[in-house]
């Protein structure tokens, strides 16, 4: 085996076409569903690699194509060997089960993705319409409150915050 470092970027696809193994290199370039992206390291985390094409692992996740043998679907802190023989690149795929987080990033719940009533996600931290509200936060702005009566739409990674009904007795 060479262990010499390849100065250019090293095309995984094009390598894997020919049947050719992957020389070391200080870059390789990757396809993750229809991109190339540049990874410079031989052995990123799956979650590095969906961030690279502006997916997170609480809503996609990253399957690895070979032309040899099955797909195989990477989990997000699993390190993927860029040099394996027969990696042709990466699918992302909608999950069904996502993360959602209730209090913070720190509190995830798994929850089906599509349409779901706030009753649903106030459940999921044992409380009800009754008594609280539930706010979302979206794209960086402070939290409202979600109306109790329409559906929320859920594809994975949101970020919602409860807080007391006010006006209600104790």
């Amino acid at each position: 085996m060479n262990d010499q470092v390849a100065e250019v970027e090293i095309d995984v696809f094009e390598l894997a076409e020919r049947g050719e193994e992957v020389p070391h290199a200080t870059k390789y370039r990757v396809r993750i569903d229809c991109e190339r992206v540049t990874v410079d390291t031989p052995e990123p985390k799956g979650a590095a690699l969906l961030a690279k094409v502006g997916k997170r692992p609480c809503a996609f996740e990253l399957i690895a194509e070979f032309t040899h043998c099955e797909d195989r679907v990477i989990e997000p802190g699993e390190t993927v060997d860029l040099r394996q023989r027969g990696l042709k690149g990466f699918l992302t795929a909608h999950k069904e089960i996502v993360t959602i987080f209730i209090g913070g990033p720190e509190n995830p719940y798994r929850i089906e993705r599509g349409d779901h009533t706030v009753a649903q996600i106030l459940a999921k931290v044992d409380k009800t319409t009754d008594g609280y509200v539930l706010l979302e936060e979206k794209d960086g702005h402070p939290p409202l409150p979600v109306p109790p009566d329409m559906p929320v739409k859920i594809c994975g990674c949101e970020m919602f915050y409860t807080q007391p009904q006010s006006g209600g007795s104790s």
